[in-house]
């Protein structure tokens, strides 16, 4: 009876909530600046370094202030690390509801642990974590460890402006970057950080050019945040997203984050990118995609299958211009000549988001659809209700189905229309698809067992005139929820790229069942300098970008 009354009560009275009890979410164990999956090679967390918990109930609405020496409990929040008979405490530096920041000690066990959040008389269930001796993860200016990196440019001991497309650095430039995961400190980690190089063999690469490093070691200001201080190669490869990836051990690679740079240091351009300039300037754009894929289906299969689809990509999108650096991964490419890479839980080539991408962005109503018309007839391509960006299956065919199938985007014109929304006008347009075999991925049956400690080359023939060759392709595990993607631009005129090991570092390991596994490799253009271009009210630049890839499945070692 008592607790009906109470419940009652509750049920009437707007300030009563019910308690949960403390969790640490599944897999929610993470480096601080990567953000990267536990499931993927670099998601292991370095000893000395700062790494975050989610969860839900694990700490006080409001986190005390930090003093030297640091202590193991903060706001009445302790962290256990265990392995066995083995019980270390972590030091927490940020605490919340939602979220604990923690320094890694560096004295915990190396291999599989368990870690436990303590708040008041609460404990949470065992969450598991791997501690390494090394696993550097950047820090991102967006959320996520994506996008443009926290990093400055050295101009002078008074003068170290954050590195962002109108503030870009030069080629010979010294850039100071910041993460964590270099290992363990030169001094107790409660204390004020030791200034020194650490042990742990570092390399930095820009645009896939390897950088001199000058130091690499704790920043002195806080406990567990590095830094690391390296020269821009003469050779980087110019550009507003110009990939910097970190391998420590010879063997662990960072997030992969973006840097500008210019001759001479001057805002930063792409000419190979027709979408750059406004969507740094905050303009108004909608990117209408038209792709079809070829892909060879042969791992883990008696018999060879074929799978074409064809498929259409919208958003009509407006950037917030930030103190930094807007970001959109469909959007910002990086330089010809480079590989970028992004991890993500879930599955990133089902058209899975990738988190931390548009940090800035407010979508568009253009309206609850678009009718694309062609010579097989018109397929309407229906708009989300949140306005955000979509992706529309247009057709599609598979060797040996017994399904309806067919394509659409075959060669030839095609018009476009909308009658527009509240924010965007009404569409009529016109695209003439490219005949999708211009293309021709030479050594794609050859290119089936990928390295990724050596990386792998792709050769083609027949790009069209004035086509941005892609290459891009990832990998999906299963068991671990866990994904990573890489994208390569390869230089104009070319007719082979080598896709370097820093692009592959954190691509999951294929399982011996392949049924766990989805990994697959894409060669293909865009036109991504000269997009066909259309207009409607309430936008300032309409683009058309219609493309063809070939794929492959592969197995990665």
């Amino acid at each position: 009876m008592r607790r009906l009354l109470f419940v009652l009560a509750c049920t009437a009275s707007s300030s009563c909530v019910f308690a949960q009890p403390p969790l640490i979410f599944g897999r929610g164990v993470i480096n601080a600046a990567s953000f990267m999956p536990p499931g993927l090679p670099a998601g292991s967390i370095a000893r000395g370094s700062l790494f975050s918990i989610f969860g839900r109930t694990l700490g006080p609405t409001s986190s005390p202030p930090l003093a030297f020496p640091l202590s193991t409990s903060l706001g009445n929040v302790t962290i256990q690390v265990t392995q066995g008979a083995t019980t270390v405490a972590a030091i927490p530096v940020f605490v919340s509801p939602g979220q604990i920041n923690a320094i890694m000690p560096s004295n915990a066990p190396l291999g599989q642990v368990s870690i436990k959040v303590f708040f008041g008389n609460f404990k949470t269930p065992s969450a598991p974590v791997r501690v390494v001796s090394d696993s550097f993860g950047i820090f991102a200016v967006n959320p996520g460890g994506l996008g443009p990196g926290v990093m400055q440019n050295f101009v002078s001991g008074t003068s170290t402006p954050v590195n962002t497309p109108t503030a870009a650095a030069q080629p010979g430039q010294t850039i100071i970057l910041y993460g964590t995961g270099l290992g363990a400190g030169l001094n107790a980690d409660n204390m004020a950080p030791v200034p020194g190089n650490l042990a742990t063999k570092t390399e930095v690469f820009v645009g896939g050019q390897t950088a001199a490093i000058q130091y690499n070691g704790r920043s002195p200001c806080c406990a567990g945040l590095d830094q690391i201080v390296f020269q821009v190669p003469a050779s980087a490869p110019l550009g507003c997203w110009v990939p910097v990836q970190i391998r420590t051990s010879g063997a662990t690679v960072s997030n992969s984050v973006t840097m500008a740079i210019s001759a001479d240091g001057s805002p930063c351009s792409d000419s190979g990118n027709a979408l750059t300039a406004p969507f740094l300037a905050g303009q108004k754009i909608g990117l209408i995609g038209l792709l079809r894929t070829d892909n060879n289906e042969d791992v883990g299969l008696k018999k060879t299958g074929n799978v074409k689809t064809d498929t259409a990509m919208m958003t009509f999108q407006q950037e917030n211009p930030l103190p930094f650096a807007p970001f959109n991964a469909v959007i910002s490419l990086p330089p010809a000549g480079a590989c970028t890479a992004y991890t993500a839980s879930g599955d990133l080539l089902d058209g899975d988001s990738i988190p931390g991408s548009d940090p800035g962005v407010k979508f568009l109503n253009a309206g609850a659809s678009l009718t694309l018309t062609g010579a097989a007839g018109n397929r309407t391509m229906r708009r989300t209700t949140t306005n955000a960006r979509n992706f529309q299956p247009l057709g599609f065919t598979y060797t040996g189905t017994q399904l309806k199938t067919g394509l659409f985007l075959d060669p030839g014109n095609f018009s476009l229309t909308s009658l527009g929304g509240a924010d965007v006008g009404p569409i009529q347009a016109a695209v003439t698809l490219p005949n999708p075999t211009g293309l021709t991925w030479t050594n794609r049956d050859q290119t089936s067992v990928i390295d990724r400690t050596k990386g792998f080359t792709v050769n083609w023939t027949g790009a069209p005139a004035g086509q941005t060759v892609v290459i891009f392709g990832g990998g999906v595990d299963a068991p671990t929820n866990s994904s990573a993607v890489f994208a390569c631009v390869a230089p104009a005129g070319s007719s082979s790229f080598t896709v370097p090991p820093v692009a592959l570092g954190n691509l999951p390991a294929t399982r011996t069942n392949l049924l766990q596994s989805k990994d697959a490799v894409y060669v293909g253009a865009l036109p991504a300098a000269n997009p066909t271009s259309f207009s409607a009210s309430g936008i300032d630049i309409g683009a058309i970008v219609a493309g063809a890839f070939a794929g492959k499945t592969v197995i990665f070692q």
